[in-house]
């Protein structure tokens, strides 16, 4: 999967692939998921701000929404969870889940069986996400 070098005005400053994404994205869920594959994009600005983009493919779509329902369910119910205000957007077409935590806002969503989590700041968070999905 190609990461672009720039984005919305930040530069890909780091990206882990392969058994090192894997490990991350599993530690990141507190177990094991059933993932084919899994990439995390760090982008940095010269102004401070920053966004992280994880990414990973499962075995099927089916799969992959089940994921994102999982994952978001046990962060609502967790009494720890540093997320909070969630919702549902449309952006033209794209189901994403939004949510607010620990400095940023984050955006979840799938496309075909590649499941999005993307972190940046309020202000470029959608604008990063039309890019991703081609939308912007």
């Amino acid at each position: 999967m190609p990461f672009d070098g720039h984005i919305q005005g930040l530069n890909l400053v780091k990206l882990i692939t392969g058994d090192r994404a894997l490990e991350a994205i599993n530690r990141l869920h507190g177990m094991p998921i059933d993932v084919v594959r899994g990439f995390i994009a760090y982008y940095q600005g010269n102004g401070g701000d920053k966004a992280t983009i994880w990414v990973s493919e499962a075995a099927s779509e089916e799969l992959a929404n089940k994921q994102i329902e999982v994952m978001i369910e046990k962060m609502k119910q967790s009494q720890r969870s540093p997320f909070r205000r969630y919702r549902v957007l449309d952006l033209k077409g794209l189901r994403v889940l939004a949510f607010d935590g620990m400095g940023q806002v984050h955006r979840v969503f799938r496309q075909k069986r590649w499941v999005y989590w993307i972190s940046a700041d309020a202000g470029r968070i959608d604008d990063i996400v039309g890019h991703i999905c081609g939308t912007g």
